[in-house]
């Protein structure tokens, strides 16, 4: 009885088109519903880790600059990584069985990777520390998405588009603001800051690494990437660090010492490289990368309430072509397909 019952409408939604027409419409709203929400949360996820990461990665500068007069630049990079060795070493035995031979076979390849990311980069910005502020370092380090085209161009031969061009421009406008401090006199005497310099070269090293980082073995998982080149970029620094420590004094154990270090290795090394592996995967390198732009603002803001350091108008006024410049370079537009 109850069949009959619903057999007019059974009836109705198998033979009317018209209405299969609006169920249809009606279940794909709400799958886009679905969907949507879904894109939502991952964008909330991604963003959030891509900005958490960067916070964390502000503080580095400040760190350079605290600790400039208690370790010397190659034992604190050196104790940096070795703390991120031993953190990431218990979730890696799995990747590490399975990259092994991947590992063995692409260790020149690596062993670059090490060099460039682990040895020089954070060392240069430690030495950098010793003699110019934080906020110049986070100013100077993001412009490695310009170094990038300019190293494309010579390495690569990639063509640099003009709007790509204005914004290496409007970069080393920046730039020459920042390491002059706005004293014109400066460039004329090429009296720049010896810190500026050493965190030019930390661009330089990242810059390098980024785009040698694009032949990495896809045989290789990203943990395994990070525990051999973490290893790789230790090992090469030993000798320098060694040669460091019998030349100069040892470093005197304090608390400001200690929680820099842990925090070197721990927030900005182990944690703040999964926060942005997950924002990448969830947001992509693009928008991620667009986050990373505004380290400078944290790692002043970090500066001032930490350090008491003072944000110059030659630096508001570097910075923001800095960031300007960078956009203009690296921002992707959306192509619109013409009609025909």
């Amino acid at each position: 009885m109850d069949n009959f019952a619903f057999a007019p409408h059974m009836h109705y939604i198998d033979q009317s088109p018209r209405h299969r027409h609006t169920t249809i419409l009606s279940a794909y709203s709400a799958v886009r519903r679905f969907l949507d929400t879904s894109i939502m949360q991952k964008n909330v996820t991604g963003y959030s880790a891509a900005l958490l990461a960067v916070i964390i990665w502000s503080g580095n500068f400040v760190i350079a600059r605290a600790v400039a007069g208690l370790i010397p630049p190659w034992q604190c990079n050196f104790w940096r990584w070795l703390i991120a060795l031993i953190v990431l070493l218990p979730f890696a035995g799995k990747h590490w069985r399975t990259d092994w031979p991947a590992i063995k076979k692409n260790w020149r390849e690596l062993s670059l990777l090490g060099i460039l990311g682990v040895t020089l980069l954070n060392t240069f910005i430690y030495k950098a520390g010793q003699t110019t502020e934080s906020i110049n370092m986070a100013l100077l380090v993001p412009t490695a998405p310009v170094v990038i085209l300019i190293l494309s161009r010579v390495l690569y031969n990639e063509p640099i588009s003009p709007r790509r061009l204005a914004g290496v421009l409007v970069v080393l406008a920046g730039v020459i603001i920042l390491v002059s401090r706005g004293q014109w006199d400066r460039l004329a005497h090429l009296r720049f800051n010896e810190g500026d310099l050493w965190a030019l070269g930390g661009v330089l090293c990242f810059g390098l690494y980024s785009l040698f980082i694009r032949r990495r073995s896809p045989d290789i998982s990203p943990m395994g990437f990070s525990i051999s080149t973490f290893a790789l970029g230790l090992l090469y620094s030993l000798p320098f660090t060694a040669i460091e420590a019998f030349m100069l004094p040892l470093p005197q154990l304090s608390t400001t010492l200690v929680i820099s270090v842990l925090y070197a290795g721990i927030g900005c090394s182990a944690l703040s490289f999964w926060l942005w592996t997950v924002a990448v995967d969830h947001i992509g390198p693009v928008r991620a990368g667009m986050v990373y732009y505004s380290l400078p603002v944290f790692a002043g803001i970090s500066a001032s309430l930490v350090l008491h350091e003072r944000v110059a108008p030659a630096q508001l006024a570097g910075g923001a072509l800095v960031i300007s410049g960078i956009i203009i370079a690296t921002l992707v537009l959306p192509q619109h397909k013409k009609k025909v």
